[in-house]
């Protein structure tokens, strides 16, 4: 099963949540803690950290919130997730070998070294998809 930490996943639905009003209104965090049932409190350490990124900024005030800073068609899934996490594997080995570099099997296990190569294809296609195509996935 794929897994992705939990602030690498409210990190994409609140991105995503901004992708939907590129371009049309400011998006408060307060709404999509209530959409999303997400801490309010976990989406703004969020928001400040994609803020410090680059990927989105705040406007401060009375009609203020958040929005990208460019173009959802412009934004990779990959900046997103770099930003949380510098581990692009998926692990295919059991819990108590993932503390190991190497495994000592890796030149004779079928399964791993296929594992691995969908892994990286899979990561690679994930990375590279922009906010607007993943959105479309949702469709």
């Amino acid at each position: 099963m794929i897994r992705f930490s939990r602030r690498e996943d409210y990190a994409i639905i609140l991105v995503n949540k901004l992708a939907g009003e590129y371009s049309k209104r400011l998006v408060s965090l307060t709404e999509i803690s209530q959409e999303y049932d997400i801490s309010l409190f976990f989406l703004r350490n969020l928001a400040n950290t994609l803020r410090n990124a680059g990927l989105i900024q705040a406007t401060e005030g009375k009609n203020g919130g958040y929005s990208l800073v460019k173009d959802p068609k412009k934004i990779k899934m990959g900046d997103i997730l770099r930003i949380f996490s510098n581990d692009e594997q998926l692990t295919c080995c059991s819990e108590s070998d993932k503390h190991k570099r190497t495994c000592p099997q890796q030149k004779n296990c079928i399964a791993g070294n296929t594992w691995r190569q969908l892994n990286k294809e899979f990561i690679d296609r994930v990375y590279n998809l922009s906010l607007t195509e993943f959105i479309s996935y949702n469709r």
